[in-house]
């Protein structure tokens, strides 16, 4: 039960999501993709903050209340929050911690902009952060940083906490008291000491720590309306969020390198084309261990690929040692394309894999087969992509291709994409999300490499940058990626598109993700 009847808000318990700041990020992008502005997340948010103050202090009339508030998406919660107070009859200021012209958030200025005359509510400039003194209010609210802090804080935000916390009055954080991290828990010296936290759409990790609890207060979530198809559906956010950009002080590597291997005397193109789809998406190095006439050709066709060459025509037990020494250099490996079913071959992948154990890994293509053959247990940092006959194959039994995710998924403890007009994404937990990029024409031959190329890609930058690979976000964003990638092939190809013409579209796609093209 909600305290005093509220609707939409409610305080913390046991068993109500936890999610953390990567897939809250995501969501809200994905949720824009979809055609839900953010500035109605703000509104909601600003109203729920309003109405936890309502529970907890009853009627509002004439009550003093004081915001301050930061340039981001936080402060903007805060100002409409301000807002929804200031209707319900209290005395309202709100205190800018930042020149207006330097706001950050565009939703935060038109809801600023929205009070400009100051009828509703009063907004002070803060000019020094001299200016911040205890204040003697009912109620106090902390709109500055949210989710967006890490590491110390700084002027005037310093300032700004050691107000807010020595002031009298109900203290109220607006997502995330500002100085705690809210994945960690961790809290920054000066960090606000809130009474009440009212965090948005689900609780974070890190507000639920021991550590945390002195900052946080009572926890109270709200609901603020993001659309379901958000967090089902692969976005853009998914990509931006989940996928970072290269550090700034990068060396050659640092993004990430990865190994395909794959290749045999019968498929020459699908490893060439693995490789180069790694590079496409991010890879700083790509390595491919085939055999010899496989490795030289990929080499001729495009010298950025990085051949190891193996003795034989075919991948066997011989080939393993090599194949294992070079996969110890990189951060990711993906196993199958071209591969073939010579018994030799699928008696190698079962070295390999045993050899892999624990290692970031992509497996497709003739890698399926031989695993169904096998019915080798994987582990979590597993990605395996079967279209649905390799997913009927590998689950035993054919079905709808989200029940088929699921069952492979559980089986084999790895993430699982099965691919079609709608790919489905399921990790071992249970938990599923789908893609709807793509086009009909996507079902030529080679598509399905790029995919593992990008895939393993991805996995290579969030290992090399010490991040959990999360193989389910990782794989809801390379679908989502080669699909929209497929998409605009098709525009300038149309039914003509080659797997070459998704790749080369691969880049551009990630950049207008990221928002920076």
């Amino acid at each position: 039960m909600n305290e005093r009847g509220c609707s939409g808000v409610y305080k913390f318990k046991e068993g109500m999501p936890i999610l953390p700041t990567e897939d809250i990020r995501a969501f809200e992008v994905n949720a824009v993709w979809f055609g839900q502005p953010l500035l109605l997340l703000m509104e909601n948010a600003g109203r729920s903050v309003a109405d936890v103050i309502e529970c907890k202090l009853g009627d509002l009339e004439g009550k003093r209340v004081v915001i301050l508030a930061g340039r981001g998406g936080n402060g903007g919660d805060g100002i409409t929050a301000g807002r929804h107070l200031a209707l319900r009859g209290s005395n309202v200021e709100v205190y800018l911690l930042y020149n207006r012209k330097i706001i950050e958030h565009e939703d935060t200025k038109l809801n600023l902009n929205i009070v400009s005359l100051g009828e509703t509510l009063k907004i002070k400039q803060v000019r020094s952060p001299t200016d911040l003194k205890p204040f003697d209010a009912d109620v106090v609210i902390d709109a500055v940083l949210g989710i967006g802090v890490r590491g110390e804080l700084r002027e005037p935000v310093r300032s700004a906490m050691k107000a807010f916390n020595e002031s009298s009055g109900l203290k109220v954080s607006i997502d995330v008291p500002t100085g705690v991290d809210p994945d960690t828990g961790n809290a920054a010296m000066g960090s606000a000491e809130a009474e009440v936290t009212v965090t948005m759409h689900a609780a974070k990790p890190g507000l639920l720590k021991d550590e945390a609890k002195r900052y946080v207060g009572e926890l109270w979530v709200a609901e603020i309306g993001m659309i379901k198809e958000a967090m089902i559906y692969a976005g853009p956010g998914d990509v931006r969020f989940r996928i970072p950009e290269r550090p700034k002080d990068s060396r050659k590597g640092v993004g990430g390198r990865v190994l395909i291997v794959g290749g045999s005397k019968y498929y020459f193109g699908a490893p060439a084309l693995a490789s180069l789809a790694a590079y496409r998406a991010g890879a700083d190095l790509s390595f491919l261990a085939a055999p010899k006439n496989v490795a030289i050709s990929a080499a001729s066709w495009n010298p950025n690929i990085i051949p190891r060459a193996l003795e034989g025509e075919i991948i066997t037990e011989k080939s393993v040692d090599s194949i294992i020494k070079e996969a110890e250099r990189v951060h990711a490996v993906a196993l199958g394309p071209g591969l073939g079913l010579e018994e030799e071959t699928v008696r190698a992948v079962e070295k390999i894999i045993e050899e892999l154990q624990g290692k970031p890994l992509v497996i497709d293509a003739d890698g399926l087969k031989a695993i169904a053959k096998l019915g080798t247990a994987l582990w979590p940092n597993v990605i395996l992509t079967p279209h649905r006959g390799e997913a009927a194959m590998l689950a035993g039994e054919d079905g709808e291709p989200e029940e088929l995710a699921k069952k492979i998924a559980k089986e084999y403890s790895a993430t699982v994409v099965v691919k079609g007009p709608i790919d489905y994404i399921c990790e071992p937990s249970g938990r599923c999300r789908r893609n709807l990029t793509g086009v009909p024409s996507m079902s030529t031959g080679g598509t399905g490499d790029v995919l593992t190329g990008v895939t393993v890609a991805f996995l290579a930058r969030r290992v090399s940058l010490k991040k959990d690979p999360k193989p389910l976000g990782v794989a809801s964003a390379s679908t989502f990626v080669v699909g929209e990638a497929g998409k605009r092939a098709f525009e300038v190809k149309g039914e003509g598109l080659t797997a070459v013409d998704v790749l080369e579209e691969v880049p551009r796609v990630i950049c207008n993700a990221r928002g920076t093209c």
